[in-house]
């Protein structure tokens, strides 16, 4: 049931200068009782000259009436709640981090997966609205947390992340890409974003990928590497030889 609520209320604050200036007006009639008590009664008339007229009480009601009425109508007085819109300065983001084994080269010191993280971190400080989701990905994709505000718990997650703790090694970002769609779709949310930190997607790469998973959110790349590479090390201390 709508109840009776001002929309502005912050303007009957507006009250206590009206009033304040009410009373100076009134004041300066009532000087007329104040001097009568120490004054002459003969000589009173001729110092208060129009100090009663009543055409001045007539000017202090409409002052008063108006200026109540007009703080009223500026605080908005009704019957019916109106719905604030809810604003959310960042849409949802999911974030696909590779961890497939070529993310510990180093071409990038220390690391690739090591400035991935950095990056990641980077990226969950400034997120201050919005919601944010993180999938891992090598031969499958992994939800480590689902969409949510807190990104505080992402953060204290991504020391975790690294190539071992993945069960298959590979590279499959086209299932990270449908994974991290479906999050968005399940959200609800009609506007997200799709960001990749890898190693291992080219333009030409990215285009086959958006054929065959079309996405109604935009997908960015931020690549994480040089162009000339450097071996893949293994936990024994070899590097990844093809076959």
């Amino acid at each position: 049931m709508n109840q009776f609520h001002l929309l502005r209320p912050e303007w009957l604050l507006a009250l206590l200068p009206l009033l304040l200036l009410l009373w100076k007006l009134l004041s300066r009639n009532n000087h007329a009782g104040n001097l009568a008590a120490v004054c002459d009664p003969q000589l009173l008339p001729y110092l208060l000259i129009g100090a009663r007229d009543k055409p001045a009480y007539k000017l202090h009601l409409i002052i008063g009436v108006g200026g109540l009425l007009a703080i009223l109508a500026l605080a908005g007085p009704s019957w019916k709640k109106i719905e604030q819109p809810v604003y959310r300065q960042q849409s949802s983001l999911v974030i696909l981090l590779d961890l497939s084994r070529s993310m510990d080269s180093s071409d990038v010191e220390p690391s690739r997966l090591t400035k991935a993280r950095f990056k990641l971190l980077d990226i969950l400080k400034r997120r201050n609205e919005g919601q944010t989701a993180l999938v891992v990905y090598a031969a499958q994709p992994f939800v480590v947390t689902p969409l949510t505000d807190d990104s505080a718990t992402i953060q204290a997650l991504v020391g975790t992340l690294t190539t071992e703790i993945m069960p298959s090694q590979g590279s499959r970002p086209d299932l990270a890409l449908r994974r991290g769609i479906e999050l968005l779709q399940q959200s609800g949310e009609p506007t997200g974003d799709l960001l990749f930190l890898t190693d291992g997607i080219s333009d030409e790469a990215l285009r086959r990928m958006l054929e065959s998973h079309p996405s109604e959110y935009p997908v960015s790349v931020l690549g994480i590497g040089t162009a000339e590479g450097s071996p893949i090390p293994l936990a024994d201390g070899g590097f990844v030889q093809d076959n």
